[in-house]
């Protein structure tokens, strides 16, 4: 359990990336961090009923979110099952989820903990004062220098998970008589050998805001910057097949040994660079306008092995597995290699590669058999958000804002290193094999014909995607001695063009310039109503239905060579409300409610490599429908001064309520627009558990706090693959049949993981020395028991094979094993 109350900034399920990003700072050094919420509200019962009762401590205070979101993170739970691009992050006022994907990068504040943690919370589609509002919810945090109390802060941390040393060091000089504020952060997190073999990570972070405040505070225009630059070696997914015979869950097939030192394929170089200029007028008493404008340039790669005419050196690909092989010979023989340790063949063999290319060298043309691409995905984007907060009388507020952005996104891979090799052949290789003959087919950019790429260059694809959107919104609060609602609108437009910089052979005359330019109008309305039957007892309800753009990252069938698109695309809809019982105790809060969201005409895109075919496919699918509904139940309960209870749970559902349309694309040119429904009716939709909860005991006394949790899981699935579900791929398929048949139920059928539980300890102490500094000391032990073989998430992959139905298995992450984390702080 949390050694501290997790604050706003966990108030939301974050993605894994974005967890190990943030969540690992949850300890908070202040001697309030249990205090219960009972100590906001004075009011009793009896009195509250002759006088207007305020419910906004409350409400924001959300026990459920509170509780569940940081506890159950490592199991990848969402909040009600919703993708990340639906909780929104604000800095100063400013939006940063980017437009191409709709996320906000948790990255770009790493190891800035000390300086990131002041937000204000808008939960689910209530009304905040800084946004219209997101499903999942929306936080800005507030990092004006004049925020901060003066002072300094050191805080050192050791891990065992990606990284293993932290540190910060922070120092404010509060806002000065002339209105001056100036904060500094400076951080980093780093390891040479993550917790999963053949992982590291290397992280330095800076930051700065200056604050001038006049006119007695009415004006303030703050200027912030930070940088966080990342490398970081990844962990892969893998079959259960290879967990097992490895013996080790947390088998990562992404590295292997280069003469005596490890190195790992799959590397994220990621630098994100942000500003934000924010502006504040105190108009009067009652109203305040705040401006910002925002920029960021990110760069990032994600590097990868590519091989041509050679060998797939992939470790646990499947024809290196012994349940390829017909003849159980064989297979025990590749068994025996699997168990052997080996690293040589159960982890990427480097010195073979290189070898590969030397002999290529000498008896060859030279060209790169094996290489690594850095697949680069580089943004460039500003925005500028403006707000007006107004109580218009005693009982109605209103607010309202504008919004414009603006975005480039460059995609295109570089040759990051050719392994020895003298240059790499920028042709399309699962092109040859379709196109015999046709040279021009085979071109990744015919104005380059049978470029030779070197390290540096770019090669394969590069394209733009050029964003732009505007959005108005209002909304309008009314407060009344037993109701309170408020209802709202927002107007939205959002338009994106594909910039191709390459003329591909296979699409001559839909790659290369300027393309298409796409454009939507979209409207959301959303209401809500708070009875309140006293100062400690509420029933709440809120609706929200409007349409949504597509993400410009799903809109395009192959984007990498195409400016291509589905027909009549459209904007899709989203219904959604929820009934909420909120009370708060002297002793006891907590929150009930039944929710249910509705997804119409989604719009997904999956890619993967189809082994039969041999080429690299786009998967679309249009249309789709999604449902998820169920109930969220939390309380903490508090016996006396030392004791905290707390439970917190939900039991879900979350399930395809349609079959879409799907378009199949790929990228060497034989699939073209192939479109067919796909059957996903009533299959759930995976990668998060639907039911789950953390039952906690938290003590505190003398400065001294201790805390115990399990926390459990159940009801999750893994992510089905829409290829798997399509009538063309089993026309063989015939009753009587038992072989065929038995073959169309597995690979059809969705796989239910086991459900799991694991126990957290914590204790942490604060100390108060001399002229007010403050020591605290916090360790925290998660996975208690070492369960190494949870699974936590798996997905189906997107090829098949009807005659070998196990041949391409699902692949899945496992739980980490126990895991610590120990923090120590000193403020001055």
């Amino acid at each position: 359990m949390l050694l501290a109350t997790a604050g706003p900034a966990f108030g939301q399920a974050l993605t894994p990336e974005g967890q190990e990003e943030v969540i690992s700072d949850i300890y908070r050094e202040t001697d309030d961090a249990f205090r219960g919420m009972d100590d906001e509200l004075s009011v009793d019962d009896d009195a509250s009923a002759s006088q207007a009762i305020s419910s906004t401590v409350i409400l924001s205070n959300d026990v459920y979110l509170n509780r569940i979101s940081y506890q159950l993170s490592g199991l990848r739970f969402k909040v009600r099952g919703y993708d990340n691009y639906y909780q929104e992050k604000y800095l100063n006022g400013v939006r940063f989820n980017d437009q191409l994907r709709g996320v906000f990068n948790y990255a770009s504040i790493g190891a800035l903990n000390d300086v990131t943690r002041n937000g204000d919370v808008t939960n689910y589609d209530e009304p905040g004062l800084f946004t219209f509002g997101s499903l999942g919810g929306t936080e800005n945090i507030n990092l004006r220098a004049g925020n901060y109390a003066r002072g300094g802060k050191v805080t050192a941390t050791y891990t065992n998970r990606n990284y293993y040393l932290r540190g910060m060091a922070s120092y404010s000089t509060g806002l000065n008589d002339q209105g001056w504020a100036f904060t500094a952060c400076i951080g980093g997190r780093y390891s040479d050998k993550g917790a999963i073999e053949g992982t590291f990570y290397r992280n330095f972070s800076a930051f700065a805001s200056v604050e001038k405040q006049w006119l007695d505070g009415k004006h303030s225009l703050s200027l912030v910057g930070f940088i966080s630059p990342v490398e970081r070696g990844q962990q892969g997914s893998t079959y259960r097949e290879v967990y097992e015979l490895t013996d080790n869950y947390q088998y990562n097939p992404n590295w292997g040994y280069q003469n005596g030192k490890r190195r790992n394929a799959r590397v994220v170089k990621a630098f994100d660079p942000t500003g934000v200029l924010s502006y504040i007028y105190q108009i009067n008493d009652a109203t305040t306008f705040t401006a910002g404008l925002g920029y960021h340039f990110g760069r990032y790669g994600n590097t990868s092995l590519n091989w041509y005419n050679g060998a797939d050196p992939r470790p646990d690909y499947y024809r290196y597995l012994p349940s390829y092989f017909d003849d159980e010979g064989i297979g025990e023989t590749y068994a025996e290699r699997w168990r052997s340790g080996d690293r040589s063949f159960t982890q990427i063999d480097w010195d073979g590669l290189y070898r590969a290319n030397y002999l290529n060298n000498l008896y060859g043309n030279g060209s790169a058999i094996y290489m690594v691409e850095d697949r680069r995905s580089d943004l460039y984007e500003g925005t500028f958000d403006a707000t007006i907060n107004s109580r218009i009388n005693a009982t109605t507020e209103l607010t309202g804002g504008v919004e414009w952005r603006s975005t480039q996104s460059r995609q295109y891979k570089l040759v990051d290193d050719l392994m020895g090799a003298y240059y790499v052949l920028d042709v399309d290789k699962f092109a040859e094999q379709d196109f015999p003959g046709d040279a021009d087919a085979l071109q990744n950019d015919l104005r380059n014909p049978n470029f030779h790429a070197q390290e540096g260059d770019v090669f394969g694809y590069n394209f733009r995607l050029n964003i732009h959107s505007a959005n108005a919104w209002l909304q309008t609060k009314h407060k009344l001695n037993r109701f309170e609602a408020f209802y709202g609108m927002k107007l939205a437009y959002t338009e994106f063009q594909r910039d191709g910089k390459m003329l591909n052979g296979r699409y001559p005359t839909s790659s290369l310039g300027k393309g298409r330019k796409h454009s939507f109008t979209d409207v959301m309305l959303k209401a809500g109503l708070n009875y309140k039957f006293n100062g400690r007892h509420f029933l709440t309800a809120n609706i929200s239905y409007g349409t949504e753009a597509p993400l410009p990252n799903n809109a395009y069938v192959s984007p990498r060579i195409t400016d291509k698109t589905v027909d009549e695309m459209k904007s899709g809809r989203v219904w959604a409300t929820d009934v909420n019982y909120v009370f708060s105790l002297p002793k006891a809060q907590g929150r009930i409610s039944l929710y249910q969201t509705i997804f119409w005409d989604q719009m997904e895109r999956s890619s993967y490599y189809d082994g039969i075919s041999r080429t690299f496919i786009n998967h679309v699918l249009t249309g789709m429908k999604k449902v998820h509904h169920g109930i969220e139940a939390a309380i903490s309960y508090k016996p006396d001064s030392h004791w905290t209870i707390d439970a917190a749970g939900t039991v879900a559902e979350y399930f395809y309520a349609n079959n879409p349309t799907g378009i199949i694309n790929s990228e060497n040119g034989k699939i073209d627009n192939v479109s067919e429904q796909v059957y996903m009716k009533n299959y759930y939709v995976g990668g998060t558990p639907q039911m789950a909860g953390t039952l906690g005991v938290r003590y505190f006394i003398k400065y001294w706090f201790l805390g115990a949790s399990i926390n459990g899981f159940g009801r999750n699935y893994v992510d089905i693959a829409p290829l798997r579900r399509i009538a063309s791929n089993y026309t063989s398929v015939k009753p009587g049949n038992e072989t065929l048949m038995n073959a169309y139920h597995k690979l059809t059928s969705q796989e239910r993981l086991d459900g799991g539980f694991t126990i957290d300890l914590s204790v942490g102490k604060v100390i108060y020395l001399k002229g007010g500094h403050q020591l605290n000391i916090n360790v925290s032990v998660n996975n208690l028991l070492n369960d190494r073989d949870i699974c936590v998430s798996g997905y189906e992959q997107g090829r098949m094979d009807l005659e070998y139905p196990d041949r391409f298995g699902s692949k899945y992450y496992y739980l980490q094993g126990i895991n610590c984390f120990c923090n120590i702080g000193y403020k001055f």
